[in-house]
């Protein structure tokens, strides 16, 4: 087992031998450009001289970058705070206001649906009714043109639709694409 340790950790070495290698000489063929060299130069005395100005205050001042560390936590802690009020009173108001609108929406398309439904019905009990009195009609129209007597009686005389629609009531059917059962 310490042997395969050894291994693993000899691995470890030479990859991170190998990456440090690499960025060494990426580096150093960065800087044969001019103009790397000095935005490099330029970019490390600023980074020191700020790092430097830092590490100088907090060393001469302790107390102060402490509380002004605080005080920049305390401000971020009272941010999250107000967020996450604003976020449960939006809450609050969704379920106080929206979610019932949403309620009443669903129930009165509920009570569209059966509305429709009953319409529905009522439709097929009117075209019942219609296919009756077409029954009725024809059968007085059959019984006229079989009869041989003439009469005073009113003779009812239909148009070739009219006729149509007559023919299909019995059925309950109404001609026509809309409202046809196949």
């Amino acid at each position: 087992m310490a042997q395969n340790y050894n291994t693993k950790n000899e691995g470890s070495s030479k990859l991170l031998m190998g990456v440090l290698v690499g960025a060494a000489v990426g580096a150093a063929i960065a800087l044969l450009d001019t103009n790397t060299r000095d935005q490099v130069k330029t970019g490390s005395k600023n980074l020191g001289s700020s790092t430097s100005g830092f590490v100088r205050n907090v060393k001469d001042n302790p107390g102060e970058f402490k509380n002004d560390l605080s005080g920049r936590f305390q401000s971020a802690v009272s941010t999250l705070k107000n967020a996450m009020n604003e976020a449960q009173s939006l809450y609050e108001k969704v379920n106080e206001d929206v979610v019932p609108q949403v309620e009443s929406i669903r129930e009165s398309a509920s009570e569209i649906v059966e509305t429709a439904k009953e319409a529905k019905e009522d439709a097929k009990d009117i075209g019942g009714q219609v296919a009756d009195a077409g029954s009725e009609v024809k059968e007085g129209v059959s019984s006229q043109a079989g009869s041989t007597e003439s009469s005073n009686d009113s003779v009812v005389q239909l148009n070739k639709k009219s006729q149509n629609t007559v023919d299909a009531s019995p059925q309950g059917d109404i001609p026509g694409e809309v409202g046809r059962d196949k």
